[in-house]
């Protein structure tokens, strides 16, 4: 068994904004609110949510999004935080519930071609490869609330493999999981839902903020 493991959320978390989140506000017709509404209220999970929301973006582009993502800010500390991990030996895994097409684009911007990456699939397909199509591969039948990938699977897993799983997470999707690993870094949302919880967690702002 492994010493420790850094799992760190992407949106909101690594990029100074929700990508996702910002990429539907600039170019999704207006109601793609009213999904994000229906997601949070658990009237249905994250894969519906995403394949409903992206399907209200018209003349959607591998430009348009390449386009949008330069546009994409990440954490000034989190750089300087993945090499002091990576000189230590401690591996980092992004988890995130959203998109890979959108993460590892800005992962390549920005450099960075050590870290795993663990989230959704998507890709343009169809038959004139303009389909942008959504694949679910880190999903679970058990998944409470029906996510397109499971976080509490994964730390689960993890936690088999190594003696400590840090968490690092701002949002939504991380409010399941923060019962799972060892240590908890939360920010706004997720911060505020461990307070109401009773969960033990440390408070940041940045990456800078965190100690390995």
């Amino acid at each position: 068994m492994r010493d420790m493991i850094i799992v760190s959320d992407f949106d909101g978390t690594i990029t100074k904004t929700d990508t996702l989140s910002k990429f539907l506000e600039d170019y999704a017709d207006p109601k793609w609110l009213d999904i994000e509404n229906d997601w949070r209220e658990g009237k249905f999970g994250s894969q519906e949510c995403l394949v409903k929301q992206f399907a209200l973006v018209p003349n959607l582009t591998p430009e348009l999004i390449d386009n949008f993502l330069d546009t994409m800010e990440i954490d000034e500390g989190f750089i300087p935080f993945a090499l002091r991990a990576k000189k230590n030996g401690i591996p980092i895994v992004i988890l995130s519930d959203g998109l890979d097409y959108f993460i590892n684009k800005i992962l390549e911007k920005n450099k960075i071609d050590f870290v795993n990456v663990i989230t959704n699939h998507a890709y343009f397909g169809g038959k004139y490869n303009t389909d942008f199509i959504i694949e679910f591969p880190n999903d679970s039948k058990h998944c409470s609330n029906n996510a397109g990938t499971c976080k509490c699977k994964v730390v689960k897993n993890l936690k088999k493999r190594y003696k400590k799983v840090v968490y690092i997470g701002d949002g939504a999707s991380d409010f399941c999981v923060s019962k799972e690993p060892d240590i908890v870094y939360a920010k706004s949302g997720l911060a505020e839902y461990c307070k109401r919880n009773n969960l033990k967690h440390i408070e940041f702002k940045n990456y800078s903020d965190i100690k390995l």
